[in-house]
């Protein structure tokens, strides 16, 4: 079945690669990689197997992955006071984050995100969310 979230609609084959890459690269069985699991605190995973999956994904769906939303998470200026300030992250930048990182609308308090609780909130739904993204602007510009 379908799913959409904030205007992305996530095809259950966009699901069922991100599950096998994921478990793949991880070496998991796939029953152990739902859409909520998070990556890093339910998976285990490092910054090392974002990367893999991330290159397992373009193979698997056949578009960018690298540029992408998720990247963005990496390229952050954390010194800059309009993405952190006193320790968190901006408004700006959680309300941004938040349609493609659902688990931070899960967070106590919003206003106190961390990076280290931001990267905990990439789940296997963040990833089928960019993935869905990149696809459905791949098939508008064909």
């Amino acid at each position: 079945m379908t799913q959409e979230r904030d205007g992305v609609s996530v095809p259950p084959e966009v699901q069922d690669a991100v599950r096998r890459c994921v478990a793949q690269s991880l070496v998991l069985e796939l029953e152990e990689v739902q859409l909520g699991s998070r990556l890093i605190d339910d998976l285990g995973a490092d910054s090392l197997d974002f990367v893999d999956i991330i290159f397992m994904l373009e193979q698997a769906l056949d578009v960018p992955m690298r540029d992408t939303e998720l990247s963005f998470l990496t390229r952050l200026d954390y010194g800059s006071p309009e993405v952190m300030q006193r320790g968190v992250l901006t408004p700006e930048v959680v309300a941004r984050l938040e349609p493609w990182l659902p688990a931070l609308r899960e967070l106590p308090d919003r206003a106190q995100v961390t990076p280290a609780q931001m990267f905990s909130c990439i789940t296997i739904e963040s990833i089928c969310l960019v993935a869905s993204g990149r696809l459905q602007r791949k098939d508008a510009e064909s």
